[in-house]
């Protein structure tokens, strides 16, 4: 019995070594890392309220049929009917961190860039999407794009020789 308590204290002890080992490691591996201030930008989680989707061209919608088709170069029947064909191939799932960037925000961010050729960075203002996630979706979204309307696209063969 009396070595089974002498097991029993020996186990325990390397227990205590070992977590104020880890705690150690834990904490080296701490230092040279800055402490994030934010996850999100506030004005970035305000884009289901205040982003140009939700604003702008809702209203361009009600009111100005020709403002509309002005900023993303289609009218919204037409960006309706493409959004029905591309949506579950750039959809993206939510998580427990956050909530996805829905299939039609990133259409209209993409035809707004095809249309204008705008910096990421205007788009990021008034989408309230910031740039590096405009530069992750927007291949994503055009090739979607490209391959839900490959039979309606025509090239011309004598273009296709000269290069």
């Amino acid at each position: 019995m009396a070595s089974n308590a002498v097991v029993r204290e020996c186990v325990q002890s390397i227990a205590v070594l070992l977590k104020e080992e880890l705690k150690r490691i834990a904490n080296n591996m701490n230092k040279g890392r800055k402490k994030r201030r934010f996850w999100v930008r506030q004005w970035i989680l305000r884009r289901n309220r205040l982003g140009a989707s939700e604003t702008l061209l809702k209203e361009l919608a009600l009111e100005d049929k020709e403002g509309y088709r002005n900023q993303l170069r289609m009218s919204e029947e037409k960006l309706e009917e493409l959004l029905s064909k591309v949506q579950d191939v750039i959809k993206k799932q939510d998580t427990v961190m956050r909530q996805a960037i829905s299939p039609r925000l990133k259409l209209q961010v993409t035809l707004r860039y095809l249309a204008t050729g705008d910096s990421f960075a205007t788009l990021a203002s008034v989408y309230r999407v910031p740039k590096n996630t405009i530069s992750n979706f927007l291949g994503e979204v055009c090739t979607a794009i490209y391959d839900t309307l490959q039979d309606f696209i025509k090239v011309s063969i004598n273009i296709l020789q000269q290069k």
